[in-house]
């Protein structure tokens, strides 16, 4: 018999769950009311006692206790405060004895928009979390309990209806009683162990459609629960349905739990062990919304299986979820549907993390951004796939299902995500979490080839790595990469490259001849830029934010590629009265198999923000600055202008391979015909085959080059340009020094 005590006891100050670990809930619930939105429970708690006490804390909202019990001890007092329940025993147990508290109760339900108990119509059913409620965890709203994350237990279920209704519940369905009075009791049992959230009842009029996929451990039932209009939209739904689980299997690991169950909800999808919640939108007869299906199914891996250990670490659970939603495609459709769809991805989270707005880390989330769309899905989603690319898709996917197994029916933090990688997959974690999950903004990574000399039928060719970083200031450490050569016939080579720091040079020996080199050329990333890339075979144009390379025509084909950086340009030019971008830069790749017409259009605007770091007035008169490596000088080049001085386009013929920025000159201190002059430069400097002098205005002349004796070793002459590249092969290391123009440059020769 249960007890009769309603009276205060003499209560401590704790928090649920404290000093006892709750192992197994058995469930009662039956007289639902579909009018008055009332319910009656009963819960049988078996609890063991991890330190001595005589209170026992739970959580149990809007529900009203009418009785408390346990088989051990008489129990002194329970009361009720807000959402917490304190039962008190007439004796201390001890660390280690175990008991089972027996509770009673009901009344009035608690929802809120999206969560907790929803009725709707003849229908109901819980949601185990809601996002407006903090915390989030919702199990307390049918059931007392220690609603948290790490709190895990198995459970059994006895849910009575009337005969014209089912229950479904989460784990295996044991039987079903007929009560011989017009209702029906069902009972189900998960035998593994749970978050209280992930447990669940719907109640309703359902129609069940089953089916089986044959595991690779074991057969596993399926089973959908519909509405009965909707039976006929439940094949073509879930079509795929068994390729996504042999996908998820094959990667992740054998399936965590029971059956794969979904049943339809009157608001939203939620993944409740064996019983995921779908909305009716989504059994639409077909596969436009089967991301949500796949999406939901993953969490019995990440989320069920493995679960976050704080809301501040949702994207463990969000994060992979959104990313096995399109992860899944791979297998499903193909990996170039899969690229294409987390390409885009990329580039929407990229766009996000650039404004200062959100600036914020991807753990330890304020616990009103839990489950921001974009905060924690799509950037989590960003943020898994680049660790797939930074560990190597097989080193990633072997990783994971060690994690998963070490945590398993358990709950983990990102620390201890990236602890786990670094154990089982050999490689130092540390400075990925570091950039990508415990600081915000995003980092860049850049690439240029400083030197290439060939050796034998292989090439060494020394380049140069840069980081840097929007949001907080933070350096990446241990760095890794995909750089992608083009070589001299428009192949693609890609090489892994490591390396700490803000910047680095290192020597590698290539097969082929590189002509440029690209960071992250296939979009496998999240990284400051945009990129874009064709072959062009005809009129063409590629687009990435504000920058638009046009092949007009070409004679064979051109491979292009064009990158949009959301970092400042490295360097600025040595001109007198410029004022050059500091947010961003282009970089435009071209790379022609015949003759070829190309044309670059480069957008300016004040008025959105955009380049107000230099535009600021009507006297700030824009100019394009370009530079074909970083060893070489930012100059000025010809463009025509469409526009005002707030927002416009500049339009350059005969674009080359380089870097593209905007720059403003004062018409205050210039007038619009003038042009500021350029230093003459001389890049690069030390140099071994070649070096080129740019000089301050377009004409023709003569260059000079005296040795340390000032001997005359060399000459060469140039027509109507203003930058001239001298060979200086046979010339051995030492000093020189360049004359032009009555200018006079000393040069370092190297020669390997």
């Amino acid at each position: 018999m249960i007890g009769m005590f309603a009276m205060l006891g003499n209560l401590h100050a704790q928090i649920a769950g404290e000093h006892f670990d709750a192992t197994h809930y058995e469930i009662h619930l039956w007289d639902f009311d579909f009018t008055s939105r009332t319910l009656q429970g009963e819960a049988f708690i078996d609890v063991t006692v991890t330190a001595p006490t005589d209170t026992f804390v739970l959580e149990l909202k809007s529900l009203t206790v009418s009785d408390a019990a346990t088989e051990s001890y008489g129990v002194t007092s329970f009361n009720q405060e807000g959402d917490f329940l304190t039962v008190v025993i007439d004796e201390t147990a001890n660390a280690g004895e175990t008991l089972t508290l027996d509770i009673r109760y009901g009344g009035n339900t608690f929802n809120e928009s999206w969560g907790g108990i929803m009725w709707s119509g003849n229908y109901v059913c819980n949601m185990g979390v809601g996002f407006e409620s903090i915390p989030h965890n919702l199990g307390k709203c049918w059931f007392p309990c220690v609603d948290n994350f790490t709190d895990k237990a198995s459970y059994n279920f006895s849910i009575t209806t009337t005969d014209d209704k089912k229950a479904i519940c989460g784990g295996n369905f044991i039987f079903c009683d007929n009560n011989y009075d017009g209702t029906y009791t069902w009972h189900y049992e998960i035998p593994q162990e749970v978050a209280t959230y992930h447990a669940s009842f719907a109640v309703g009029d359902y129609v069940e459609w089953t089916d089986t996929y044959n595991g690779i451990e074991r057969d596993i039932p399926i089973t959908v629960y519909v509405k009965p209009s909707q039976i006929n939209n439940v094949p073509g739904t879930f079509v795929h349905l068994k390729d996504i689980a042999a996908f998820y299997e094959d990667n992740f690991g054998p399936y965590p739990f029971n059956r794969i169950g979904y049943v339809v909800t009157s608001v939203g999808c939620m993944e409740h062990v064996d019983n995921i919640g779908i909305t009716s939108g989504v059994v639409t007869g077909n596969t436009t919304q089967e991301e949500y299906v796949a999406h939901e199914l993953s969490h019995m891996w990440f989320g069920n299986k493995t679960t976050c250990s704080t809301a501040g670490d949702m994207w463990l659970n969000e994060g992979f979820a959104q990313f096995c939603g399109l992860f899944y495609r791979a297998g499903v459709y193909g990996e170039e549907d899969f690229q294409t769809n987390m390409s885009s991805l990329v580039k929407t989270i990229t766009s996000w993390c650039a404004r200062q707005i959100n600036w914020i880390p991807l753990n330890n989330m304020p616990l009103d951004m839990t489950y921001d769309s974009q905060a924690i899905y799509d950037r989590g989603a960003v943020i898994v796939n680049t660790m797939m690319n930074y560990l190597g898709r097989n080193t990633f996917l072997a990783g994971m299902r060690h994690y998963l197994e070490t945590y398993a029916y358990a709950a983990a933090s990102s620390e201890q995500l990236r602890d786990d990688l670094t154990e089982s997959t050999g490689i130092d974690m540390h400075g990925f979490f570091d950039t990508y999950v415990f600081h915000g903004g995003m980092p860049h990574y850049g690439v240029v080839i400083t030197g290439v000399n060939p050796n034998g039928s292989q090439y060494n060719t020394r380049i140069k790595m840069n980081y840097q970083h929007v949001g907080p200031s933070h350096v990446g450490q241990n760095n890794r990469v995909e750089v992608t050569f083009v070589d001299t016939e428009g192949q693609l080579h890609t090489e892994l490259v490591v390396w700490d720091g803000v910047e680095d040079e290192q020597m590698l020996t290539l097969d082929f001849e590189p002509e440029a080199a690209y960071v992250d050329y296939y979009n496998h990333i999240l990284d400051a830029k945009y990129d874009q890339n064709a072959m062009a075979t005809g009129p063409t144009t590629l687009g990435v934010d504000r920058l638009q390379v046009k092949v007009i025509s070409t004679s064979d084909s051109t491979l292009l590629r064009a990158e949009s950086h959301l970092v400042a340009p490295a360097d600025d030019p040595e001109i007198i009265g410029l004022n050059l971008s500091t947010n961003h830069y282009w970089t435009i790749g071209r790379h022609d198999f015949g003759e070829a017409s190309v044309e670059g259009v480069f957008t300016y605007s004040y008025a959105s923000g955009y380049d107000d770091d230099i535009i600021n007035t009507a006297n700030d008169s824009i100019v394009l600055l370009y530079r074909s490596n970083v060893s070489e000088p930012w100059h000025t080049i010809p463009f025509t202008r469409e526009g005002n001085w707030m927002l416009g386009r500049l339009r350059a013929n005969d674009v080359q391979t380089g870097q593209y920025t905007l720059a403003t000159i004062d018409k205050t201190i210039y007038s619009v015909n003038d042009t500021p002059q350029q230093k003459p430069q001389l890049f690069p400097n030390p140099a071994s085959n070649i070096v080129t002098l740019q000089m301050d205005s377009y004409g023709n002349g003569v260059i000079n080059v005296y040795n340390q004796q000032l001997q005359l070793v060399k000459t060469e002459s140039y027509t109507n340009t203003n930058k001239k590249t001298i060979d200086l092969s046979g010339l051995a290391t030492g000093i020189y020094y360049i004359e032009n123009n009555n200018s006079i440059h000393k040069l370092i020769i190297n020669q390997p």
